[in-house]
């Protein structure tokens, strides 16, 4: 999983446009944007701001898989491609992954719908088929 789409996770689950991130760490749009797509890459101090700016740790910004008690962002691993997901001895394909997220966004709707104690603002997210 690469920095820049955890670096895009973190932002969506922070309810934050990438305009509002940059004005947040002092960067412009178009400098999130190329970080986010992983064509630049932001210094030990950029990473820092970031972190903070998304209520994360640079660790949750960096790592390939968190570190014991760390943050694992599920949507990562359902749509990153870069790692296989297997369930029972049966590697999942692209159609049941998505499903899987589907599930997962009903139900997550469902309880901030009945006022579940998470504040948490629903994003329907699109991801392109390879």
């Amino acid at each position: 999983m690469s920095l820049g789409l955890r670096l895009r996770t973190l932002r969506k689950n922070a309810s934050l446009t990438q305009q509002k991130l940059a004005d947040n760490v002092g960067v412009s749009r178009i400098y999130i944007q190329a970080l986010e797509s992983n064509r630049r890459v932001p210094s030990i101090k950029l990473l820092y701001r970031l972190a903070d700016a998304l209520s994360a740790t640079v660790n949750d910004i960096v790592d390939e898989y968190p570190p014991k008690g760390g943050r694992l962002q599920i949507e990562e691993l359902l749509s990153s491609g870069e790692s296989e997901v297997w369930f029972h001895r049966k590697k999942l394909s692209d159609g049941e992954l998505r499903q899987i997220e589907r599930v997962i966004d009903a139900i997550l709707t469902d309880y901030d719908d009945a006022g579940g104690s998470r504040s948490r603002k629903h994003e329907r997210r699109t991801k392109n088929p390879a």
